[in-house]
C-alpha cells in the first residue's frame, strides 16, 4: 500500500469513488429534525460544509441547486480538491469554496478564517482517520458550527462492524504482499486470496454480509471503495456512546438517525426486546440496545449544536414531499427488523393519487383518507424508506446553474457513469440531488428534452452511446424508450427540465 506522511495512514494514491451522498442533504436533515421534534429548518442563505468531501460531487450538486448557499468542501487530498474545483469551474458555479485541509495540523487561527457553518457533514470520515484528525474535526465543529447548526455523521458502527475486523486485517496483510500497483490494484489482487480462504470456512473469519459481498457476489464492490474502506491504518468502528464522548467539546446533542425507521421503536423490536429497551434511560443506553438488536454496521446520525424542541406533529405536517416516480396501485412495503411496515390500500389510494399530481405537504396527505389520519412518522418512514419520495423545499422550474451542472456531469463523467455509481441531478425543487442512473442524466440534458417534439429513442441512444452496436444498441434503445416514458414528468416535477 502506498502511503505518504501527509495522509496520516489514509489511502492517498488513488481517488475515492465519484458518488453523490443523498443522506446529508438539508432537506433530509429537516425531515429528521421534524420527526424527532427538534426545531430546525433550512434557510434561503446558509453555509453548508462537507468534511472529507472527496471529489466534490455532493458539494457541487448542493451548490448548483442552491445559488443562495455557500457550499464548502474540505479534504486532505489535493487531487480530490483539484478535481472538485475543476467541476465547479466547468459548471460555472460561483458559490463553492474548496480547501485542501489537514485537520490534524490546522491551527485555530486557520479554522477561524473559514465561514461559520449552518450544516456540517462527515460521511465515513470519522472511522477512517487518526486520533489527531478526529481531534481536529472536533475543534472545527466547536469553533465554526453555528449555535443551532446541524452535524451529520456517517460512520462504521460497533458492535456490528466489529465482526469484520478480521476481514479488514486480512485484506491489509494480503495487499501489503503485492509488490506493484496502486491501492485498488493491490486490493483486487488480495480479494482472490480472500475468496479462497473464505471457501475453507476458517473459524475466526466469520461469513459476514461484507465478506459474502466480497467473496460470493457476481457484482464486485468497487476496488477504490474497498481500498479506502479497508487499507487505512486507522480503520476503527466506534460505539455510539464513545462518539458522543469525543464530540462533547463541540456541545453537540443527538437528534436522531437519518435512517428514519431506526427512530421508530415499534419497527425495531419484538415485544421482549422492546420491554428491555423501554426500561433503559433515553440516550446512549437505548442507542446501544438498538445496535445490539438490529445489526447495523453503518450509523447515519444527526446532531445539533444547541437543541430546541418543537411539536413534531406540526413540524412533520409542514414537510412537503415529492414522488420520485409514478405511483401505482401496489401499496408500499418497507422491510424492517420486526417484519414489514405497509401503508394499507384504503390509505394508499388517495395518497398516491395526490402525490402523482405533484409535491404535497405531509399534513394534506394525512387528511385525504376518509375517516382515517395515519401516524405522520410512520407514514413518512414508509414513503421515504421505500424510495418513493424526497423532501421538496421550494417550487421552481429549471435554473441556469442546475442546467449547466447537470450537463457538465453527464458529459465529463460518462465513463464513471456507465460503470455504475451513485449519480444525481441537481434539482432546485429538492435543493439537492435527484438520484439517477447516468443514462437518465445523459438523456435529461439533451437540448430537445422538455420541448414539444422529442427525438426518437434510437436517435438519443446513438447520440449518448455511440460506441454500441447490434444487440447492445437494441438494448440501449429499449432502455431509452423506458426512460422517456417514465421520467419526463418526474424531471418536470423537480425542476430538472
Amino acid at each position: 500500500m502506498t502511503t505518504t506522511s501527509w495522509a496520516h495512514g489514509y489511502v492517498a494514491d488513488s481517488p475515492y469513488t465519484f458518488s453523490y451522498q443523498a443522506a446529508q442533504s438539508p432537506g433530509n436533515l429537516a425531515l429528521i429534525c421534524a420527526m424527532m421534534g427538534v426545531a430546525w429548518e433550512p434557510r434561503a442563505r446558509m453555509v453548508v460544509a462537507d468534511i472529507g468531501c472527496g471529489r466534490g460531487y455532493t458539494v457541487n450538486t448542493l451548490a448548483a441547486a442552491n445559488p443562495g448557499w455557500t457550499v464548502l468542501g474540505l479534504d486532505y487530498n489535493p487531487a480530490h480538491i483539484a478535481e472538485a474545483i475543476a467541476v465547479s469551474e466547468g459548471a460555472g458555479l460561483e458559490n463553492t469554496v474548496f480547501v485542501e485541509a489537514d485537520l490534524a495540523e490546522m491551527t485555530d487561527a486557520e479554522m477561524d478564517r473559514l465561514p461559520e457553518m449552518d450544516v456540517v457533514s462527515l460521511h465515513g470520515v470519522w472511522t477512517w482517520v487518526s486520533d489527531a484528525v478526529r481531534q481536529g474535526i472536533v475543534r472545527l465543529l466547536a469553533r465554526r458550527l453555528k449555535p443551532g447548526g446541524l452535524c451529520y455523521m456517517g460512520y462504521n458502527a460497533m458492535p456490528a462492524f466489529g465482526a469484520d475486523m478480521a476481514l479488514q486485517r486480512l485484506i491489509r496483510h494480503l495487499a501489503a504482499q503485492q509488490v506493484s500497483g496502486n491501492s485498488p490494484m493491490r486490493v483486487q489482487a488480495a480479494i482472490e486470496t480472500v475468496k479462497q480462504l473464505h471457501a475453507t470456512r476458517p473459524a475466526n473469519l466469520p461469513a459476514t454480509p461484507m465478506l459474502k459481498r466480497i467473496a460470493e457476489d457476481d457484482t464486485p464492490l468497487d476496488a477504490s471503495y474497498l481500498a479506502h474502506e479497508f487499507l487505512t491504518a486507522h480503520w476503527r468502528p466506534v460505539f455510539f456512546e464513545d462518539l458522543c464522548a469525543d464530540l462533547a467539546p463541540a456541545k453537540l446533542d443527538y437528534v436522531g438517525s437519518a435512517s428514519l425507521h431506526e427512530n421508530v421503536p415499534d419497527l425495531l423490536f419484538p415485544p421482549e426486546q422492546r420491554a428491555i429497551y423501554e426500561a433503559l434511560p433515553a440516550g446512549p443506553a437505548r442507542e446501544f440496545m438498538k445496535d445490539l438488536c438490529i445489526g447495523r454496521i453503518f450509523r447515519r446520525d444527526v446532531f445539533v449544536r444547541g437543541l430546541r424542541r418543537t411539536d413534531p406533529l406540526a413540524a412533520l405536517d409542514r414537510i412537503v414531499l415529492g414522488a420520485m416516480r409514478v405511483l401505482g396501485e401496489e401499496t408500499p412495503k418497507l422491510q424492517v427488523p420486526v417484519g414489514q411496515a405497509e401503508i394499507g390500500a384504503d390509505l394508499w389510494e388517495p395518497i398516491a393519487a395526490a402525490l402523482n399530481e405533484g409535491p404535497q405537504s405531509l399534513g394534506r396527505l394525512r387528511s385525504l383518507p376518509v375517516g382515517r389520519s395515519p401516524n405522520p412518522a410512520e407514514l413518512v418512514t414508509v414513503l421515504s424508506g421505500t424510495g418513493l419520495v424526497l423532501p421538496a423545499l421550494r417550487d421552481s422550474g429549471p435554473t441556469e446553474p442546475t442546467r449547466r451542472f447537470n450537463r457538465y456531469i453527464a458529459e465529463t463523467y460518462a465513463q464513471e457513469g456507465r460503470a455504475g455509481g451513485q449519480f444525481a441531478m441537481a434539482s432546485p425543487v429538492l435543493a439537492s440531488g435527484l438520484p439517477c442512473l447516468w443514462l437518465e442524466l445523459a438523456i435529461a440534458v439533451q437540448p430537445e428534452i422538455g420541448g414539444n417534439e422529442l427525438p426518437s429513442p434510437e436517435l438519443l441512444a446513438r447520440r449518448v452511446l455511440p460506441d454500441l452496436e447490434g444487440e447492445a444498441m437494441a438494448t440501449a434503445i429499449r432502455m431509452v424508450t423506458t426512460v422517456l416514458s417514465d421520467r419526463l414528468d418526474i424531471w418536470r416535477r423537480f425542476g430538472i427540465i
